[in-house]
């Protein structure tokens, strides 16, 4: 799920104590982003808790370039992309850079808009409410700077810092109710840093970050439900050593490293739903990588994570692969625990008289852990062809799930109506999860200035559990899912085409008129032109061309066809 993915900026984690539903709010303009790392499956030896799938890294240039000095000139970039669309949508992305000997500085400015498509009211039909549309709306601006240093061949400092500001619709995403006119405004300031330091084989780096975010959710203010606010504060700080150790005197060694680190994570909430808290937790860890000479690369990992709401957690973890001519061979076998969320273990504990239908939290919750092994491999014929199966199979116990749960078994909570019905966090006992994902991808060279990229893939996923839970999350994705991509460019003009067919368990609710489909398909559109001499790309992008109604969370209604189009252009 969403809540088993670790996301990371610049070397921090930007996983949420609230919730996981504001992980991926990515707190800084898409211009100023260099390259995105995606590590698919466990990787908590490594980063710690939360990294049960997979890792998605996201690192800006001027964290990429902090070692960088340039003694020649002076460089300054702009960039701007700016847009509009169907639904009142407006968006803008400006980021400057400077670089000059050691130092490097950046800023950047992003707001993206929209009025929302017109939606009708379940509340109207049901006598909740008197407004018969509503519009799923949001906001956002955000804005942030950096500013690094390289003070010797050895030193290095990086500095960023912004803010993040959201406004939108939170309708159905958190409930069922008919009476749900929820909506959501979140104020997100943060600092991070990191200092280096390279020695010869030895690199040293300390990462710190803090963050405060303050949400406030109005489920439905108008009927007498007071807003819910919510202040979180985190903390968090990296020590890692590694050591370039050479081939270790062996002549079948190619080269080999060993890291050694610590973490510490604080964080904190004070809110009028969910109460006052605080938590500390932390780890040590070991990673060992050996190259040979053969082909072979092997990387081992250990932690000790501790927590201050449990006991201490050993999470080890083993990758190989192992590349013969065109083949490589590759698998990893590891241990991840995730740890419950502020939302998961306390929301709605201090509403009184509770409506039933809605969440409520379990402030008993144990961690998740889960045991997860992959195997597959890579077919490159030529650098242009790319076949890639794996398969994968995972077995978890105490996974944190809502399931519909009847008040009078709920124990820890004194604020539920009798012999009603909620969403309730719990640990589901024993859950297995396989499947197996085949992606491909080739690209051909048609005729001069012309070329074709296709890229397909096809994931198949069952999840199931010994006590047959009705869940809200973990079994919430698609069994099959086929994806095709399509790139045709001549000259300076492009066209791509993003298409998925999905099938899924299909969900209703008649009191809000809401349906998962147990199929449907959706392709988006983006088409792109770059006059000679004019430093600028015109585009047009149309999103869901089909047109295709669909939900993923019972209750949320995805968009259906949206036209965008704008420029971008680059000054140097």
């Amino acid at each position: 799920t969403y809540s088993q993915v670790l996301f990371m900026l610049d070397n921090v984690p930007l996983n949420d104590p609230l919730t996981a539903h504001f992980n991926t709010n990515i707190p800084v303009s898409l211009s100023e982003i260099g390259q995105i790392e995606l590590i698919r499956g466990p990787s908590s030896a490594s980063f710690g808790a939360d990294a049960v799938g997979g890792v998605v890294h996201i690192k800006t240039r001027t964290y990429l370039e902090r070692e960088i000095t340039r003694t020649d000139r002076t460089i300054t970039h702009a960039t701007a992309d700016l847009g509009a669309g169907q639904n009142g949508f407006t968006t803008g992305d400006l980021a400057v850079e400077l670089q000059q000997n050691r130092w490097r500085a950046s800023a950047s400015l992003r707001s993206v808009r929209s009025d929302g498509e017109r939606l009708s009211n379940p509340g109207f039909q049901t006598g909740i409410s008197d407004q018969t549309h509503y519009d799923n709306y949001f906001e956002m601006l955000n804005g942030s700077g950096s500013l690094s240093y390289r003070a010797s061949e050895n030193w290095s400092w990086y500095l960023r810092g912004g803010y993040d500001e959201r406004d939108f619709s939170a309708r159905y995403f958190y409930t069922r109710a008919d009476s749900d006119e929820a909506v959501e405004q979140i104020r997100n300031r943060w600092v991070l840093s990191a200092l280096t330091r390279d020695s010869g084989n030895h690199r040293t780096e300390l990462n710190a970050s803090f963050r405060r975010v303050e949400d406030t959710y109005d489920y439905n203010s108008r009927i007498g439900v007071p807003a819910n606010d919510h202040t979180t504060d985190l903390f968090y700080l990296n020590l890692s050593h590694q050591i370039d150790t050479g081939n270790l005197g062996r002549e079948g060694v190619a080269s080999s490293r060993l890291m050694a680190g610590a973490q510490l994570n604080r964080q904190q909430i004070e809110s009028t739903d969910r109460g006052d808290h605080n938590d500390l937790m932390g780890g040590i860890y070991l990673i060992g990588n050996l190259q040979a000479v053969n082909g072979l690369n092997l990387t081992a990992s250990g932690r000790m994570q501790f927590d201050t709401r449990g006991e201490p957690e050993f999470l080890p973890q083993l990758s190989a692969s192992y590349r013969a001519g065109d083949f490589v061979l590759r698998g990893s076998a590891g241990r991840a625990i995730r740890l419950g969320d502020y939302t998961e273990r306390y929301i709605s504990s201090q509403i009184p008289e509770l409506t039933p239908g809605r969440n409520i939290g379990n402030p008993d919750l144990a961690p998740e852990r889960s045991y997860t092994l992959d195997l597959g491999f890579d077919w490159l014929p030529r650098p242009s062809t790319r076949l890639s199966p794996t398969f994968f199979y995972r077995t978890s116990n105490n996974l944190i799930d809502y399931t519909l749960t009847n008040s009078n078994q709920i124990t820890n909570a004194d604020n539920l109506q009798p012999n009603e019905i909620y969403f309730y966090a719990q640990n589901v006992e024993s859950t297995r999860t396989a499947g197996v994902e085949i992606l491909g991808s080739e690209e051909i060279a048609l005729a001069a200035n012309r070329s074709l990229r296709l890229d397909g893939g096809y994931t198949y996923i069952y999840t199931y559990n010994d006590a047959d839970e009705v869940s809200k999350y973990i079994a919430n994705h698609p069994a099959h899912q086929v994806s095709l991509g399509l790139r045709y460019q001549t000259g300076r003009f492009s066209i791509h085409s993003q298409s998925g067919y999905y099938v899924r368990s299909a969900e209703s609710a008649e009191i809000i008129d809401a349906e998962v489909p147990s199929e449907y398909f959706l392709t988006n559109l983006n088409v792109s032109y770059s006059p000679q001499r004019l430093g600028a790309t015109f585009y047009t992008q149309i999103l869901n061309l089909t047109d295709t109604q669909y939900q993923e969370i019972l209750g949320a209604p995805m968009p259906g066809r949206w036209v965008m189009g704008g420029v971008r252009f680059r000054l140097r």
